[in-house]
């Protein structure tokens, strides 16, 4: 599944870059996760909840920088995530991009998920609405931290 989404922050991108990439900080800013373990420099382990439509899972998750290009604004992430339950996973590779846009920071966010286990068989419709208000979210809650 791939999921594409921007946003702007009002703030200025040298505030919003270093932010974005401080993973334990701006993982608190998505819903329902938060960092558990830093591993090291790149790799970190985290727990995320996830609703959608009548299903509801939890997330045992690593997230690892795979790049970092500060020129332009850009970072890789993958995330590899298993249920707690043990019936089904996740892995994506999120590419996020920032640049600045008159005193305010534009966010974009690219995002190619595989998903398997129950929330795979409720819908790709249903996901995609969720990853969407979740990507809402935490723009909201980013624009707060900033």
């Amino acid at each position: 599944m791939i999921v594409d989404d921007a946003f702007v922050v009002d703030a200025p991108i040298d505030r919003v870059w270093p932010l974005l990439n401080d993973v334990p900080r701006v993982a608190g800013c998505i819903p329902n996760a938060e960092v558990t373990e830093i591993v090291d420099a790149v790799t970190y382990r985290a727990k995320v909840a996830v609703k959608v439509g009548p299903v509801s899972v939890a997330y045992r998750a690593t997230i690892t920088v795979e790049s970092r290009d500060d020129l332009t604004h850009t970072a890789t992430l993958g995330v590899q995530g298993d249920e707690l339950r043990g019936r089904g996973g996740v892995r994506a590779t999120i590419v996020s991009h920032a640049e600045a846009l008159d005193g305010a920071t534009r966010v974009s966010l690219h995002a190619d998920a595989q998903i398997s286990g129950i929330i795979a068989s409720v819908g790709g419709r249903l996901i995609a609405g969720v990853a969407k208000r979740t990507i809402a979210e935490f723009a909201a809650n980013l624009a707060q931290l900033v």
